[in-house]
């Protein structure tokens, strides 16, 4: 039997313990994955602690969002992807820290990324990708973005600069030279009007949940295309605080 990181309880690190688990089998529409890398998301983290009981964990529950490998198995329906192919998948139902690994959502990992870099991406690159494709941002628009200089913020300034829109990425000192040698015009995170100097906004993409929403709203000219990932006064301000955005990844089966 294959090995596992298994959660025995709720709490600290300590509640997580190697052990043996048995093997899936990839259901219609799955792949199996020998897992190389896995990352560590904070939704994670607070699964572990148990600050958010309300989402039902199953005994011994496996944890990890997402997962960089080799596919192993194929289960039925699947086409684009083959034993031994590599990839980085989004772990709807969890199970990342693990030798093996089910997943419906996957993308091939480029050879030149790193199976760490792949296992990184997954949850950071669907919410970029998913939010930017909700605010239907077009070429020669221009977009907010606070909070480029996170995870997030990184991926998505890349992918819209490679798209022609002109990013404004709000963040702290200590990112305005990672802002600008990704394509964006950096702002520090402050009031407005150090946006509106730079001209218009057509909307905001708001990565860092810090209290800009009502700024946010202003500069866009209402919440119609004002996102938000993690502010929780977004239904407040009448904007989305966006969900799973997983119809945005590209899918291989």
């Amino acid at each position: 039997m294959p090995n596992a990181v298994v959660m025995t309880g709720y709490g600290p690190p300590e509640v997580l313990k190697w052990a043996s688990v048995p093997l899936r089998e990839p259901g219609e529409g799955q792949i199996r994955i020998k897992v190389k890398a896995a990352g560590i998301s904070p939704t994670d983290l607070v699964l572990r602690a148990g600050y958010v009981k309300a989402i039902p964990l199953p005994p011994n529950a496996v944890l990890g969002f997402e997962a960089a490998g080799t596919v192993d198995a194929v289960g039925p329906g699947v086409t684009g992807a083959s034993t031994g192919d590599g990839v980085t998948a989004l772990l709807v139902s969890l199970g990342g820290y693990a030798e093996y690994a089910v997943a419906s959502i996957w993308t091939r990992k480029p050879d030149p990324v790193s199976w760490i870099d792949a296992a990184a991406l997954p949850s950071s690159a669907e919410a970029a990708v998913g939010v930017l494709r909700q605010l239907n941002v077009k070429s020669g628009e221009t977009l907010l973005l606070v909070g480029g200089g996170g995870s997030v913020g990184i991926i998505a300034t890349q992918l819209a600069v490679a798209g022609g829109i002109k990013v404004i990425s709000a963040v702290g000192e200590h990112d305005e030279t990672l802002a600008r040698e990704l394509g964006a015009t950096p702002v520090r995170y402050g009031a407005g009007d150090r946006v509106r100097a730079l001209g218009a906004v057509d909307a905001v993409f708001d990565a860092a949940g810090k209290g800009v929403l009502a700024d946010a709203i202003a500069l866009a000219g209402g919440p119609r295309r004002v996102i938000t990932l993690a502010d929780p006064a977004a239904a407040v301000f009448g904007v989305t605080l966006t969900g799973k955005t997983w119809k945005y990844w590209t899918f291989s089966s």
